[in-house]
C-alpha cells in the first residue's frame, strides 16, 4: 500500500536518502523520507517523494529534519528544521 501524503498542508519528516534527478531540464531531489502520522497515534511511515528544485533553498541531506508543505500532494516549499 502506498504512503498517503496529504492533499495539502504540512507534514515534518525525517530524510533518509536522497538522489538528484533531472526530467527535460528541470531539477528534482527525489528522497526517502519517515514521517509520524500526527493526529492518528499510527507508526512512522516511509515514503518516497519528489521535490522540485524551486521549492527549496538547497538539495535536502540524509538525517536532516525538514517541514514539506504540499498543494494537491506536490511539495510547494520546504523548510529545514536541523
Amino acid at each position: 500500500m502506498a504512503a498517503s501524503l496529504p492533499m495539502f498542508g504540512t507534514i515534518r519528516a525525517k530524510v533518509i536518502a536522497v538522489s538528484p534527478v533531472s526530467i527535460h531540464g528541470d531539477l528534482y531531489s527525489d528522497a526517502t523520507i519517515e514521517y509520524a502520522h500526527q493526529q492518528s497515534g499510527e507508526p512512522a511511515t516511509v515514503a518516497r517523494v519528489r521535490i522540485p528544485q524551486h521549492a527549496c533553498e538547497r538539495e535536502p541531506r540524509a538525517g536532516e529534519m525538514v517541514q514539506l508543505s504540499f498543494l494537491m500532494q506536490q511539495i510547494t516549499e520546504v523548510q529545514f528544521l536541523s
